[in-house]
């Protein structure tokens, strides 16, 4: 399939992955379902605590549920994944817009990113997390900045505990769409085993392990259901059975220390990395007078160690240095031991497994993905000299690779418009690498 071909029908795929409108979750129960419910109702009430249960949302005084409007739920899902982590952090909250921040992703104003064509309306188009990480991560919005998305794996049922307990909710990807949906003893619960494509984003604010199986109108095989916010029902919880497959499991956490986010990149969701030998030193060179408080940048591995340095912008003068580590996959900030003054410098980040960077542009009928890459900003440690990455000898001198976007998967809405070669062919590790995405933080 030529790539203009195929890139129209990746974004088509990408963006009606998971846009539902608004809809009614809540189901009707028959009398046998009733029945059903109104035996386990009889040793189940609901108010079970312990390690086997856990409600985030009993924990905080302001978050609220809203009904969605249009096909927001992925953007609804994020904010109630910063908002929680943001007031279980705090003890504060913040306001944030979702089609402030729908603009911001799918609007024309900018150079680079996802721009949909004029006429399109952008509230119907769906979206995922790793747009909201890309967009987000390259400004302070209303005084609050992106502090990290950690992408979990979807079937490690204690990681996503752990994420919702330590750090706030978690928006997933569910399948929601012609599947049975119940309403048993005040419950809404669903329950799917085989989805058919995943359509919808909840945020998982909670669990519990004891939840009747009898609660679902497709039988569950054991007890215990998620418990999300669904911004397609107005204030109650939606119940998923843990027997529902999840996808795209993703934890955003926010801060209010920063005051400006310097960003030369369009985002990492594709996964895009590069490796020269051993250890790979990249750097981002910005000019901008202030106090440096934090470095941000993605990881497409699991873990990775990484060695940050901050260096005049000729990389003459070494300013700062400490180790760190890359925990999880997604993006992440690192604050540094000591706040900085600087204002022609360098972002200088060596990487052990690969650093992260922007893939190429393409064109498709409903809109662009937009990369740019300037000479003088980003750099790589090559063949024992830096090398602009603008260089037009720049791909042999390193090795390009992906990871495991979302994008990527063979399960999720994409396989309506690929084929198996298709997929194949996105996952071509031989693209153009464009800019370094590593970010400068200035503090407030």
């Amino acid at each position: 399939m030529k790539k203009q071909t195929l890139t129209s029908l990746v974004l088509a795929g990408m963006l009606l992955l998971c846009g539902c409108a608004d809809r009614n979750s809540s189901g009707s129960s028959t009398s046998a379902d009733a029945s059903a419910a109104e035996t386990a109702a009889a040793e189940y009430d609901g108010s079970r605590s312990g390690d086997g249960c856990y409600d985030l949302v009993k924990e905080l005084k302001y978050f609220k549920m809203p009904l969605q409007r249009s096909g927001t739920c992925w953007l609804y899902a994020a904010i109630a994944s910063m908002q929680t982590a943001y007031e279980k952090q705090t003890g504060r909250s913040f306001e944030m817009d979702p089609f402030d921040i729908l603009e911001d992703i799918y609007g024309d104003g900018k150079q680079e990113g996802i721009i949909i064509r004029k006429g399109i309306d952008k509230g119907d188009i769906g979206g995922f997390q790793g747009f909201v990480t890309d967009r987000l991560s390259g400004e302070c919005k209303n005084g609050i900045t992106l502090e990290s998305s950690m992408v979990i794996d979807p079937t490690d049922r204690e990681a996503i505990k752990k994420a919702v307990k330590t750090r706030g909710g978690v928006a997933a990807s569910i399948c929601d769409r012609n599947v049975e949906k119940g309403k048993f003893g005040g419950y809404l619960t669903v329950n799917y085993d085989k989805p058919e494509e995943y359509d919808h984003y909840v945020t998982i604010v909670g669990w519990d392990d004891s939840f009747p199986k009898e609660y679902f109108k497709l039988p569950a095989a054991e007890d215990g259901a998620w418990i999300t916010y669904n911004s397609n029902v107005s204030g109650e919880y939606y119940y998923i059975s843990y027997c529902s497959p999840l996808d795209h499991t993703v934890s955003h956490t926010v801060s209010d220390k920063y005051s400006e986010v310097l960003s030369c990149d369009a985002g990492n969701e594709p996964d895009c990395y590069i490796k020269t030998d051993g250890f790979t030193k990249a750097a981002n060179v910005f000019s901008k007078k202030g106090r440096l408080g934090a470095v941000g940048t993605f990881n497409d591995f699991d873990r990775q160690d990484i060695k940050i340095e901050i260096m005049s912008a000729d990389f003459k003068n070494l300013l700062h240095t400490q180790e760190a580590v890359l925990e999880y996959h997604g993006y992440q900030t690192v604050e540094l031991t000591q706040p900085l003054d600087v204002e022609d410098f360098a972002v200088v980040i060596t990487y052990s497994k690969g650093a992260p960077v922007e893939g190429e542009s393409f064109d498709t009928p409903v809109g662009s993905y937009k990369t740019s890459i300037d000479q003088g900003r980003s750099f790589v440690f090559a063949g024992g000299e830096w090398r602009d990455m603008t260089d037009s000898g720049i791909k042999s001198l390193v090795e390009t690779g992906k990871g495991q976007s979302v994008l990527l998967r063979r399960n999720n809405a994409l396989n309506r418009f690929l084929t198996d070669s298709d997929i194949e062919a996105m996952q071509s590790t031989d693209f153009s690498p464009g800019n370094f995405c590593i970010k400068a933080l200035f503090l407030k």
